[in-house]
């Protein structure tokens, strides 16, 4: 998939992160298990990258099955102003530079606001997580 058709897409949320001072594409996807980097962005900033102890074989819509064992580990990612580590796995990505997937979204507690195709941070002031008794006591007090 390109940066193009994510961006016409209406069930993915784009924007951009930074990396190394650089601001990188990046799609927000809850469907993916782990998170991604193109092997032409860690060129371009020069990102120190690790071997797995086994490759991996990833599913991609575009390339079918690729195998790596790249990884950029504990990267510094910035998004929207926030600072995170981010285990980035390398892949032969076209046009898209980062891809944030499950791992590095629940890890850090950012949801993903599909209807408005924005970003939701623990520490938002619009953000209210509420257990199940909570809800309970909520509806119990009139709400």
């Amino acid at each position: 998939m390109t940066e193009a058709e994510a961006a016409g897409s209406g069930n993915l949320v784009m924007g951009y992160c930074v990396i190394s001072r650089m601001r990188c594409c990046v799609l927000y996807d809850s469907g993916v298990t782990h998170s991604f980097v193109s092997d032409a962005c860690v060129k371009k900033l020069g990102l120190s990258v690790c071997k797995l102890q086994c490759e991996l074989v990833v599913s991609t819509p575009t390339s079918g099955l690729v195998r790596t064992s790249s990884l950029c580990a504990r990267c510094p990612v910035v998004v929207e102003r926030r600072k995170y580590r981010v285990n980035l796995i390398c892949l032969p990505l076209q046009e898209l530079e980062v891809i944030l997937g499950m791992d590095s979204l629940s890890a850090n507690c950012i949801l993903i606001d599909c209807r408005e195709k924005r970003l939701l941070f623990p520490d938002s002031e619009e953000l209210e997580l509420v257990s199940p008794q909570g809800v309970v006591r909520e509806i119990q007090s009139g709400a």
